[in-house]
């Protein structure tokens, strides 16, 4: 199903002028706002898609009415008159778009590691306490080589991790 939800329509990424969006529509009042937004409030009041159940068992037309109207508009459009009626949106970014919206947030997605290293990227979870071992660029090559054979040598690593 990609990037449907099999018991909830529409729940997937549909496409736009510009791209594609993910739309999450968790419930028929979300579905009503989508409708108004894009200029289409019968989409509600008709049988197929009135209800969840109804979406989900013609979503292939529904997924058609929906990508005519978006198609007229870029995804920033949509995703910003969208998330303010309510309706849960958003871009499907590639990895650069991805990590400027990372940065705008604030979460701050990329360590840096001083001159001569390339930016890392930052686990993205937060801990209450310090890491034990502090953030390092990756290993030049053959750098853990002989650590790495000294512990493989030894017929208790099985036991503990690797260097």
């Amino acid at each position: 199903m990609g990037n449907r939800h099999p018991s909830i329509a529409p729940y997937e990424t549909l496409s736009c002028r510009d791209g594609l969006i993910a739309l999450a529509c968790g419930n028929d009042g979300q579905f009503r706002k989508l409708a108004t937004v894009l200029g289409e409030p019968g989409l509600a009041e008709d049988p197929r898609f009135a209800t969840n159940a109804a979406r989900v068992g013609h979503r292939e037309e529904l997924v058609t009415a929906l990508e005519g109207r978006l198609s007229v508009a870029d995804v920033a459009d949509w995703q910003a008159r969208l998330t303010a009626a309510g309706v849960p949106a958003g871009p499907v970014n590639d990895l650069a778009g991805a990590f400027d919206l990372a940065e705008r947030l604030g979460l701050a997605p990329t360590h840096d590691l001083g001159p001569g290293v390339s930016p890392q990227v930052r686990h993205a979870v937060t801990y209450s306490r310090p890491l034990v071992t502090a953030p390092a660029p990756p290993p030049r090559l053959g750098e853990h080589t002989d650590s790495l054979r000294e512990w493989l040598s030894d017929p208790s690593h099985s036991s503990r991790p690797a260097p």
